[in-house]
Formats: structure tokens, C-alpha cells, sequence
């Protein structure tokens, strides 16, 4: 059974210029659980971080942190809705993903052989993040969040 997430209304605040400090930014956005939905997801990163102050190495960094999170649950869930959250407070930079729901066990990083073609998208996150890890989701599913540092 399907959870609906809540659709929620996008709040940016844009800083003045020297980033984001002196305040809290934050864009959140749902997304249908389709393939083209990767694409949007980096689109978005691609459209705020930078107004928010941030540097072109971190964005290149979220892109591909929110685009393995989205493959994720698009792969390893049976969702229909996928939503993303991209949080700014002070140095620090939060990534969301949350699902309809997976199973009872959260994702884990696993070590791909050489052959594989698949399997390595945590390990990527792993290396580009300071922090990262699930909790549940309310009414069902599950989050993923990982934490950067400016």
C-alpha cells in the first residue's frame, strides 16, 4: 500500500550576498518515482545552492549525493512519490530523500565487485559526505539524509 507524502509549498529565502550564515534556506519538492525524476532532482540543486552561496565543487558534490539517494529509492522501493529536502543552516548542507516505503531495514553501503554494475552509489556518498544515515519516515517509508560541510 501507498503512502502519499504531503505536498508542500517551496520556501527559498535568498541572502544577501556571502551565503547563507545568517540565515536558513531551505527548498523542498516532491517528485513522481520515475527516471526522469534524477534529472529534476539535480536541476533543482543546480538552482539553489548557488544562489545560496555555495561553491560549484560542493553543488558538483549534492548533485551526485541527491542523485544516488533518488536512484535509490526509485531501485529498492515500491514508491510511487519520492520528496527531497536541501537544507542550508549556517557552513552546513542537508540532503533529504524520503520514500513510500522499503523494507524494515534501512540502506546500507556494500562493497561492489569488479564486475558489478550496480552497487557502488553509497560508497560514493560515503566518500563525499561528513555524515549520512536513514530514520523512518512519518507515515511510513523511509528517510535518507546526508550532511556537507561548505
Amino acid at each position: 500500500m501507498a503512502v502519499a507524502l504531503p505536498q508542500r509549498s517551496t520556501m527559498i529565502r535568498l541572502l544577501p550576498p556571502g551565503g547563507v550564515e545568517t540565515g536558513l534556506c531551505h527548498e523542498r519538492f516532491q517528485l513522481p518515482a520515475r527516471g526522469t525524476s534524477v534529472a529534476a532532482a539535480r536541476r533543482r540543486v543546480r538552482v539553489h545552492l548557488p544562489a545560496w552561496g555555495f561553491c560549484a565543487d560542493l553543488c558538483d558534490a549534492v548533485e551526485l549525493v541527491i542523485s544516488e539517494l533518488v536512484t535509490n529509492a526509485l531501485v529498492h522501493t515500491a514508491s510511487e512519490q519520492i520528496l527531497c529536502v536541501l537544507r542550508a543552516e549556517a557552513e552546513v548542507l542537508y540532503v533529504e530523500v524520503a520514500d513510500q516505503g522499503g523494507g524494515p531495514v534501512g540502506p546500507s553501503a556494500r562493497q561492489a565487485g569488479a564486475g558489478d554494475e550496480s552497487g557502488r552509489g553509497l560508497m560514493l556518498v560515503c566518500a563525499l559526505v561528513d555524515a549520512w544515515g536513514d530514520r523512518p519516515a512519518a507515515g511510513g517509508g523511509r528517510v535518507v539524509w546526508a550532511r556537507l560541510r561548505r
